[in-house]
């Protein structure tokens, strides 16, 4: 399956127009194949959080005195955000009030600077709980949001390893989009049910294929661990 053959022809097996036999269904100006896909794939990426979601470690420097760090564009959700090096420590997500709650002040109400130990995110940036006193660096690691499928990105994981996912979630919006009640094609319900059997499914293979993670201090070397028991 890839983006060429869900918005080929109805004569093209495979073709959401085929699945639908709708030669209506058509991809580039007038048509309302790119959109049914569209929105699929962006119902799919609202819950599913697979490890082939994941991003690579997203490094930099926190700034002194500057308690906001810009959200990555593509970001669904952070995974582990740290500062690394020798101030190395995980920071915790917490609510915006406990955040805000952890607001410290000196004497004449200005913010006191310090390591931050917790955040929260928005649209916009990462909120830590304290302006920093140093120039920590720092690694995220996010869930993201993959490119949109296109002529020129006719694949991604959920093509390729999900395609059963892929074709339901469409199938719901080809139902919708067909405006026709009944049984089998256009059964909107059928196809959000196999849809969300599907998701399930994505998810218990990613949940599985961490089932072998640590979950304890990890020592390395013969020498005492630091204060988490891992080294970066």
């Amino acid at each position: 399956m890839d983006w060429n053959t869900l918005t080929a022809a109805s004569t093209t097996a495979g073709s959401l127009a085929n699945w639908a036999n709708k030669s209506t269904i058509t991809s580039g100006a007038g048509g309302v194949a790119d959109a049914i896909i569209q929105e699929a794939t962006s119902w799919i990426y609202q819950s599913l959080r697979h490890w082939l979601m994941l991003t690579a470690p997203t490094t930099g420097t926190m700034t002194i005195g500057t308690d906001t760090i810009a959200v990555p564009d593509d970001m669904l959700e952070p995974d582990v955000f740290m500062i690394t090096g020798i101030y190395k420590q995980t920071l915790v997500q917490k609510t915006q009030e406990e955040v805000l709650a952890n607001w410290q002040y000196d004497g004449s109400g200005t913010r006191i600077n310090q390591q931050p130990v917790m955040y929260f995110f928005n649209q916009s940036y990462i909120q830590l709980d304290s302006p920093p006193d140093q120039a920590y660096p720092y690694a995220l690691t996010y869930f993201q949001q993959p490119a949109a499928l296109s002529d020129s990105n006719p694949t991604n994981f959920l093509t390729s390893r999900y395609p059963r996912l892929l074709r339901a979630a469409c199938m719901m919006g080809v139902a919708e989009w067909a405006k026709e009640a009944g049984q089998g094609t256009f059964d909107r319900t059928y196809w959000m049910q196999i849809a969300q059997e599907a998701m399930d499914k994505a998810q218990a293979d990613s949940d599985r294929a961490k089932r072998a993670a640590v979950t304890g201090a990890v020592f390395i070397g013969g020498g005492a661990p630091g204060p988490s028991g891992y080294h970066w």
